[in-house]
């Protein structure tokens, strides 16, 4: 049953921030609008204690097992999310063009985009949990979405929503998880080295 509630927090994180990939593309050629408004599907996911890969995958090396299998499971709630959001609408914008834009871009971009949001996600979810405060957010959701970097939620709601459903996307999609993890979980081994190599200093 925990892993069941678990999993229904995942499939509302993914709604939330289906809602957020709403806003954006409705909004058009206003991005910095745009990108701005997308932050209330982070927002809330940080306020509600739900379920974000992205949002979670930078503690994995912090807890136990089963926090290690709640966030694997957390893209599949996450992406079941964003289905129901995405074929609930039609192509929002240009969606489609949004997507064969992403398509076109090469592994190693693809990759190094997902790292960078993922720095991005980490960083603000860790300022909210150390300083309780939501300015990390407000400011690092835009930053990612201005930047052109990549979140794995966010891709795999503008993917459904524009009804591209190949081998191509789901390759892509996978590249960015991938990015997302690694950027995630950048800082905190960063930290655990940098603490390691103080405490041999001061031995």
């Amino acid at each position: 049953m925990t892993h069941l509630g678990e999993g229904i927090k995942s499939v509302l994180a993914g709604i939330m921030i289906s809602i957020g990939g709403s806003v954006f593309l409705s909004c058009g050629d206003n991005r910095y609008v745009g990108a701005t408004a997308f932050a209330v599907g982070l927002i809330a996911v940080v306020l509600l204690g739900l379920n974000l890969y992205t949002g979670k995958i930078g503690y994995v090396l912090d807890n136990d097992r089963r926090f290690f299998v709640d966030t694997a499971l957390s893209v599949v709630g996450n992406l079941i999310g964003c289905f129901i959001v995405g074929l609930m609408q039609t192509p929002i914008g240009n969606v489609v063009n949004i997507v064969n834009a992403k398509l076109e871009k090469g592994v190693f971009e693809v990759i190094a985009d997902g790292i960078l949001c993922g720095i991005l996600i980490f960083v603000c979810v860790d300022i909210y949990k150390k300083k309780n405060t939501m300015l990390g957010v407000l400011f690092c959701v835009p930053v990612f979405i201005l930047c052109g970097f990549e979140h794995s939620i966010a891709d795999m709601f503008y993917v459904i929503n524009a009804r591209v459903f190949n081998w191509d996307a789901a390759a892509f999609l996978g590249l960015v998880v991938l990015g997302n993890a690694i950027g995630g979980l950048l800082f905190p081994v960063a930290f655990k080295l940098a603490a390691r190599c103080q405490k041999t200093q001061a031995e």
